[in-house]
């Protein structure tokens, strides 16, 4: 029915709260009818047939995914896993499977976030699983970003796994896939993901012109959005982690210095990043150890520690 691939096309864009207007104008009255209480009462749905109720429902969970999505909060991360979850079931009931793979792909996360990592590896494997089977009947852009994404996000967790091997695999195939699609951004993930996967690694030869690569992008996107400014900050830190263990010091203070100023800059806006601005005055306090100088380390640790208690201190007070 024209109308069900209306609703579905909006639940792509990330829009399913629009699903209701076109439902409301469009579909037949008993579902007109019930569609009005959707969000206060999901249980309306009942008196309707199967693919009519399936479709409602995957309105009101889908749109509950998109907002949980991205919000790291306890409550958010429950619910993104629980709406996420039950969104990819409705899809494969009614036999969307690109819709299935990226719902999967957000409740892995969620999952994953929950520390509940043997399970979050089903989901995202499932995932994989569906989306390079439709990448077999159609070259498709978006299936291609994300099936990179998926990759991607099995590579993070087998790093945290410790399975190295597939971690690599994952990595390297992610990043070859999101080059050839040409996603600027998920090159620059892919790239600080290899590098950092490599400085665990102690092949820091490797991590190095994975970082370098990462930097001269970012630095490119950050010119077009400074929404990647954070991303920059922590790429700098990382680079400078990196810098310190090769003993190459000049190196690495230019770049701690570098993510200082980044998140410096940003504290001033958002306070969440003062977080981030004591952890690099902790990091320029070990670079300062490693090399013995003692005094300017004790200087920075001291700084940092200071910092961390005032955020702990205004955490308290807004908790109160």
């Amino acid at each position: 029915m024209e109308v069900v691939e209306e609703v579905l096309e909006q639940i792509r864009r990330g829009t399913p709260i629009n699903a209701i207007a076109i439902i409301a104008e469009k579909a037949p009255e008993d579902v007109k009818k019930v569609v009005e209480n959707l969000f206060s009462d999901p249980n309306c749905v009942s008196v309707l047939d199967d693919e009519w109720r399936n479709l409602l429902l995957l309105i009101y969970f889908s749109h509950y995914s998109y907002m949980a999505e991205g919000r790291d909060d306890e409550q958010s991360i429950s619910n993104s896993a629980v709406a996420s979850i039950t969104a990819a079931k409705l899809c494969r009931r009614l036999n969307v499977p690109d819709l299935e793979a990226r719902f999967l792909i957000s409740g892995g996360r969620a999952i994953y976030k929950m520390r509940m990592k043997d399970r979050a590896e089903k989901i995202f494997k499932e995932a994989e699983k569906i989306l390079k089977e439709l990448l077999k009947e159609r070259d498709d852009r978006e299936l291609k970003a994300m099936l990179a994404n998926v990759m991607n996000e099995l590579a993070v967790l087998y790093m945290d796994m410790d399975r190295k091997e597939e971690a690599e695999k994952y990595l390297i195939s992610a990043l070859d896939i999101r080059k050839e699609i040409n996603d600027r951004e998920g090159i620059a993930e892919s790239l600080y993901n290899a590098g950092t996967y490599y400085m665990r690694a102690k092949r820091l030869d490797i991590a190095e012109s994975y970082y370098k690569e990462c930097e001269k992008l970012l630095w490119e996107l950050c010119e077009e959005d400074e929404d990647n400014l954070p991303k920059l900050g922590m790429l700098m830190n990382n680079m400078g982690v990196l810098y310190r263990k090769m003993s190459r010091f000049d190196e690495s203070e230019k770049y701690h210095r570098e993510a200082l100023e980044i998140f410096d800059r940003l504290s001033k806006d958002d306070e969440k990043w003062k977080k981030y601005v004591a952890d690099t005055l902790g990091y320029i306090g070990t670079m300062y150890n490693d090399q013995m100088m003692f005094d300017d380390a004790a200087k920075y640790y001291d700084m940092a520690k200071q910092m961390y208690g005032e955020i702990e201190k205004k955490l308290a007070e807004k908790n109160e």
